[in-house]
């Protein structure tokens, strides 16, 4: 076994390897026909993945290697452009890369500028976007007062949907704080 398996993970993965491979391929947002007939080691490739921030350099090293001798190339693809942009270019990228106090700081974050949003009564709702358009539309000419509502909405909607994308992180570790590696 690994140091890198689904047992260091912080989710509750279902015992059958089918099953985990479905549950990480949703946490990863892989499509899950790249995952059909998986076998443990593509299932300790993901929680590689997943876990890759969070290691010493050799065991980067083991999932990188892991990776390469994948028999599945498509997934191994995908799995290893997972790695770099979380773990090179940005780990927001992948917020199932995040450490517990990483995600904790980015749901706090994001749900006090929501709150600071609501406390003013400025919101990203569809509704408002959509009158925003209409008006638009109808003058025919956008104003820097139009700009900057959008630029506003445009950065709440951003927020909100960061926030449920945290909020759904946190719902999905069921062991926060139980894995080595977090």
């Amino acid at each position: 076994m690994s140091d890198f398996g689904a047992t260091y993970l912080p989710y509750n993965l279902p015992s059958s390897t089918q099953a985990q491979a479905l549950r990480l391929a949703d946490i990863l947002d892989i499509s899950p026909t790249l995952v059909s007939g998986v076998s443990r080691r593509d299932v300790d490739a993901m929680s590689g993945t997943i876990l890759y921030r969070h290691l010493d350099r050799f065991q980067k090293i083991d999932v990188m290697s892991l990776l390469h001798s994948m028999p599945n190339r498509h997934l191994a693809r995908v799995l290893h452009a997972k790695v770099v942009d979380v773990a090179l270019v940005n780990p927001q990228w992948g917020i199932w890369s995040l450490s517990n106090e990483e995600l904790m700081a980015d749901q706090a974050f994001h749900a006090a500028v929501d709150e600071l949003a609501s406390l003013i009564g400025v919101t990203a709702s569809v509704v408002g976007g959509k009158e925003l358009i209409s008006e638009v539309w109808k003058q025919r000419k956008i104003s820097k007062a139009s700009i900057a509502v959008v630029v506003v909405w445009g950065a709440l909607f951003f927020n909100k949907q960061e926030l449920m994308k945290a909020n759904k992180e946190v719902g999905n570790r069921s062991t926060m704080g139980a894995s080595a590696h977090y």
